[in-house]
């Protein structure tokens, strides 16, 4: 079970993490990118009081549109494993250049999967079937 208040500046809510604890966790100059199951703006609420606003980046549910699978869901609200990835490229100046030809196999991905989707009414099977192997 995840804590979500943990988040909260702790003069807000007895179980939010100290200004110390929380900058040891998520670092004060580094980007910070959440994948959260619900509503981005959730996340935004609850750290409102943190330092360094500008480095939290969360990706979640937008409602956009029909959806008939659940990857075409996650990549219209860009909670998908491909458009993190372009996410992490994006906020880390280091990654730029070198990670350039990775970037564009993602954002490949992102058109196979959901023409996919289109054609077929289903997620490929590569996708449905994966497990995790450790």
């Amino acid at each position: 079970m995840v804590d979500l208040y943990k988040l909260i500046h702790p003069k807000d809510h007895c179980h939010g993490l100290s200004e110390m604890d929380f900058n040891t966790l998520f670092t004060l100059d580094r980007p910070v990118i959440f994948n959260f199951h619900g509503y981005p703006w959730l996340i935004h609420k609850l750290t409102y009081a943190r330092s360094n606003q500008d480095r939290i980046h969360v990706r979640g549910y937008k409602e956009k549109g029909n959806i008939n699978t659940p990857m075409e869901l996650a990549i219209r609200n860009q909670i998908d494993r491909f458009d993190l990835v372009i996410d992490v490229i994006n906020r880390v100046p280091s990654l730029g250049a070198t990670a350039a030809h990775l970037k564009e196999q993602m954002k490949d991905a992102i058109i196979e999967n959901l023409n996919y989707a289109v054609e077929f009414g289903k997620d490929k099977d590569e996708l449905v079937n994966w497990q995790w192997p450790f």
